[in-house]
């Protein structure tokens, strides 16, 4: 789908900055202590790595973070118990080639859920979505919620968009005594919200659906900067409300899969 971006590239590595420390560490293993050494903390980092990708699982039930798990830990398994590498003696050759099937068979599962957008947090298209039928005008910025409308739905129904929502890394819900917050999440501000949910909310943009059917948005500054041009901020926050509101009708008619190709549409690059 061919779109006029009006948000700013985000050239970011903060995802990338643990995977380069820790092959940094590796390869200075490597050069002064051994190879051997060096190739067996790999194969621990491999294992930590699918420690963490289970514990954000855990927090999301996003399938492509399972999948990382389980590859990370075979890709572990597999560089330990091979002969070739001679770092764990007397493992059997038979489980050696079992570990590399389920490895082998890992890899295509889980690099099919990330270039299938699975594992994409996908807040960057929302906040497109939601720009893409405003023109520039300079409108100053007012950072304090506004009502976006009413929808309907039950409490359950609500509950279940949130679960909806989390699994999809479209917005993250917070619980609170009368309604649910959606904070959506862009890539490279997932460690952020991981490590900290309840900091990384303030100064955050969200979208709240109260038990009664009101839906409320507040656009923050630092969301409303990241456009490449000053935008009409009544209508992006007004655009943003009937966003979700539009999704939660697709949510109750059964069709939220429209929900996820409609970000997917977007066709934005798969790491920001």
């Amino acid at each position: 789908m061919y779109f006029t971006r009006k948000l700013k590239q985000d050239f970011s590595i903060t995802g990338f900055i643990p995977a380069i420390m820790c092959l940094s560490i590796s390869t200075l293993i490597w050069i002064f202590i051994g190879k051997k050494e060096g190739l067996f903390s790999i194969a621990i980092f491999f294992v930590l790595y699918a420690f963490f990708s289970i514990w954000i699982y855990s927090r999301t039930m996003n399938l492509s973070y399972l999948a990382a798990s389980v590859w990370q830990m075979l890709s572990g398994s597999w560089i330990a118990s091979n002969s070739t590498f001679s770092l764990i003696p007397g493992i059997n050759a038979k489980v050696t080639g079992l570990i590399f099937f389920l490895f082998l068979a890992s890899t295509v599962w889980f690099f099919y859920l990330v270039f299938t957008r699975r594992a994409k947090w996908k807040g960057r298209e929302v906040f497109e979505l939601a720009s893409m039928s405003i023109a520039p005008q300079p409108d100053g910025f007012t950072e304090r919620p506004r009502p976006a409308g009413r929808s309907e739905y039950t409490k359950n129904d609500l509950i279940g968009f949130a679960e909806f929502l989390r699994k999809h890394l479209i917005a993250m819900p917070y619980f609170e005594e009368n309604r649910i917050v959606f904070v959506p999440v862009k890539m490279e501000d997932e460690f952020g919200y991981m490590f900290n949910p309840e900091k990384f909310r303030q100064n955050r943009s969200w979208i709240a659906f109260d038990f009664q059917g009101n839906v409320t948005v507040n656009v923050s500054k630092k969301d409303y900067i990241g456009y490449k041009e000053e935008l009409s901020f009544d209508q992006l926050c007004e655009n943003l409300g009937r966003l979700f509101i539009e999704f939660m009708r697709y949510y109750r008619k059964d069709e939220a899969d429209r929900i996820v190709f409609k970000l997917n549409e977007l066709g934005l690059g798969l790491t920001y």
